[in-house]
């Protein structure tokens, strides 16, 4: 369960949309990505009354090295548009990569959600070391 509320899921968000996403962090940060071991994963979930967008840095040369993930959620309201709060959700990820690409002895992790102002909106996000994809495999096998 990715979702901070534990509210019902809706949706995944569409395969397109976090291909876009993650080929953009990896221009971004090209540089710091320069020796091919590294990629990142990302998902996006619409949950009822929550959007969750998650960027995991995974390494692709050792599968049992773990990743640095980034959550981000954001509450919406019955009926709203989600889609008018993915630029901010993304944003707040690239900005906490900068962080982390500049600090080379980077170990904030926060596992418990964290509440913050972000371009006006209050957002809320975690950083760990959580192997997503894993997660929701196993969900999906749990829900068969």
């Amino acid at each position: 369960m990715l979702s901070r509320t534990d509210s019902t899921f809706l949706l995944e968000l569409p395969k397109e949309w976090s291909i876009t996403v993650k080929e953009l962090l990896e221009t971004s940060y090209q540089t710091q990505l320069k020796d091919k071991t590294h990629e990142f994963e990302v998902y996006g979930r619409l949950y009822k009354g929550e959007l969750v967008v998650v960027a995991s840095l995974m390494n692709v040369k050792d599968k049992s090295t773990i990743p640095t993930t980034y959550f981000v959620s954001i509450d919406l309201a019955d009926g709203q548009d989600y889609t008018k709060n993915l630029d901010s959700l993304v944003d707040s990820i690239g900005g906490f990569f900068d962080t982390y690409f500049s600090t080379p002895e980077w170990m904030d992790y926060k596992d418990s959600w964290e509440e913050e102002e972000f371009k006006g909106q209050k957002i809320y996000y975690k950083i760990n070391r959580e192997n997503v994809g894993l997660t929701i495999m196993a969900d999906q096998l749990l829900n068969q």
